[in-house]
């Protein structure tokens, strides 16, 4: 009997009156109904590897991986050949493009562990000195590697205490980490699969009781702190967590509630942010100085969706607001620097839907003075000709085609409000990027018609 953190539903679209995109839906070629991705792990901006599991509520477990080699925009498939299909996949933690690792855990009788590829998902091999062999305790949640060698897997108390593992060569041989260096657990404890948090040298996983354990070593040390939610991945209330820096984090559980630390997760504090963010997943954006985004169930029920901050969590945006095309989506969410994330979404079959791609600049959101830019609005849109475009010290207005070429430039001396005539410019749909006197800028979708 066992827990999966559990798959929540999340949705991603497109930004206040701007009408700016932010993401797009592509597909992964999973071939089940409903599949979704349980995990999304960058090896860098490029390579991003994945893992199915059944977005459907129905429980059912997919043995399968996605690898997109553009960022997510293309995807391949392939099987995960653990040599049985009592085993689940529980993790994953990419590498390079022909490396990747991940865990699994008993559905039956056969003991799991972590197996990795060496040749892009073609065959898989189980590493035997993560024994996972104490039955029917051993459970794989977790696995992270800092490059190619230095590696840490968790597990669920077994033989009295938390089994975790670690390796410096790459998984040749794994050696567990002695009870000393963990602190207890209480009655009844475990971990969540991917509910864990990695910057730098730092690693937190999360406990059905609502404690974060942290090593600031790679595994190595581990220390221990209560939360102030009750579980991280129950039917009643779940959170996740992202970290700016090994200080530095937001806390958000299912129930909307929403807490900051600021010594590595020893302390929470709570918080009322203003503004709509969402309570689902979580994640720091790498490259800003502070944009989070968040993505799961609108404040008010209605819907789903996604929201930015700009200042570590305090105001929020609702990035839904003008959302052209309203989307959702299942459960992850994962940023590799300011322009490459991914968001979990759900097949509808082999070449509809799947994953949603962000397709959007956040450094463009790293100043404050963003805000300003933030209410840059282009009317009337749709527009037959004249686009009235007002914002706050404009200095420059670019137009490109679908295919990114310009088509139309004007330069300006700080002014707020500019007209620009789309006239001459064939029916269709541009972007209009608008850059103020900072260099701050907002990007803009107008169709013509």
């Amino acid at each position: 009997m066992k827990k999966l953190l559990l798959l929540l539903f999340v949705l991603l679209g497109t930004i206040s009156n701007a009408q700016q995109t932010f993401w797009e839906e592509v597909s992964t070629g999973f071939l089940t109904t409903s599949t979704t991705e349980a995990q999304i792990s960058y090896a860098d901006a490029n390579t991003v590897w994945v893992y199915a599991a059944a977005g459907d509520g129905s429980g059912d477990y997919y043995q399968q991986w996605g690898r997109s080699l553009d960022g997510g925009v293309t995807w391949t498939i392939g099987d995960i050949n653990v040599g049985t299909p009592d085993l689940v996949i529980g993790s994953i933690h990419a590498v390079s493009a022909t490396k990747a690792y991940v865990t699994a855990w008993a559905n039956g009788t056969t003991t799991g562990g972590v197996w990795v590829t060496n040749d892009a998902g073609v065959s898989w091999q189980k590493q035997p000195s993560a024994l996972y062999n104490t039955v029917p305790d051993s459970f794989p949640n977790i696995l992270h590697f800092w490059g190619t060698d230095i590696g840490v897997t968790m597990g669920d108390p077994a033989g009295g205490y938390f089994e975790i593992y670690t390796t410096t060569n790459g998984g040749t041989n794994w050696t567990r980490v002695p009870s000393s260096n963990i602190p207890a657990q209480l009655a009844g404890e475990y971990g969540y699969t991917h509910n864990y948090e990695v910057n730098g040298n730092t690693i937190w996983f999360g406990t059905n009781k609502g404690r974060i354990y942290r090593s600031t070593n790679q595994g190595l040390n581990w220390t221990v702190a209560q939360t102030p939610i009750a579980d991280f991945g129950s039917a009643t209330i779940s959170g996740n967590y992202s970290f700016k820096d090994q200080n530095n984090g937001l806390l958000i559980a299912s129930d909307f509630q929403f807490f900051r630390t600021t010594d590595g997760a020893s302390t929470w504090v709570a918080e009322t942010p203003t503004g709509y963010f969402r309570n689902f997943d979580v994640s720091f954006v790498p490259g800003t100085p502070n944009v989070y985004v968040t993505t799961g169930e609108d404040p008010d029920g209605i819907g789903r969706g996604s929201s930015y901050s700009v200042d570590g969590g305090l105001n929020w945006t609702d990035i839904n607001e003008t959302d052209v095309l309203p989307v959702d989506g299942g459960g992850s969410l994962a940023f590799y620097d300011c322009s490459h994330g991914l968001a979990s979404g759900f097949t509808a079959d082999s070449v509809t839907g799947g994953i949603w791609h962000n397709i959007f600049d956040y450094c463009s959101l790293g100043t404050s003075d963003f805000a300003s830019a933030n209410t840059t609005t282009a009317s009337p849109n749709p527009t037959s000709g004249m686009l009235e475009i007002n914002g706050k010290n404009i200095n420059q207005v670019v137009i490109y085609d679908v295919l990114g070429k310009v088509v139309l430039t004007n330069t300006y001396s700080t002014l707020n409000n500019v007209s620009m005539n789309l006239g001459s410019l064939n029916n269709g749909v541009y972007m209009v990027k608008v850059t103020n006197n900072l260099g701050n800028t907002s990007t803009i979708k107008v169709v013509k018609n």
